[in-house]
């Protein structure tokens, strides 16, 4: 499962290997617990990578062979590449850009996205999936 943390000032994503169903009930059951207001709407979402690290034709190619449409690839101008998520946006308030987006792919294809990110983003990888 990816799971991206959209901030006011930043972005984080994050690779877990929860099922996205349990992970959404407990999110649930919590903040139903704590008498806290979640909002959970089937959405799509976006992040930026480098065109440097990440050419667009290559990533819809990867994504075309294995049959996925629940991602995309699209370069917006001559640096960046947008990739777009199909998941569910989680939020404390309905019209808010802060909240976090999750989404699940088959796990290599989150493994290759999450790295690409990372790598775009000066983190290195370790061999177990855990940023340095």
């Amino acid at each position: 499962m990816l799971k991206l943390i959209y901030t006011e000032t930043d972005l984080h994503i994050e690779l877990l290997t929860a099922d996205l169903e349990d992970w959404v009930e407990q999110r649930l059951l919590f903040s139903n617990s704590t008498g806290e207001v979640i909002f959970l709407s089937s959405e799509t979402a976006s992040f930026l990578l480098p065109a440097t690290i990440c050419e667009a034709t290559a990533v819809n190619f990867y994504l075309h062979r294995h049959g996925i449409t629940t991602v995309t690839a699209n370069r917006c101008d001559l640096d960046r590449v947008e990739i777009g998520l199909t998941g569910y946006w989680l939020a404390t308030d309905p019209d808010s850009n802060q909240g976090i987006f999750i989404t699940q792919l088959l796990d290599r294809v989150e493994f290759y996205l999450w790295q690409l990110w990372c790598s775009g983003n000066s983190r290195s990888v370790m061999s177990d999936g855990v940023a340095n």
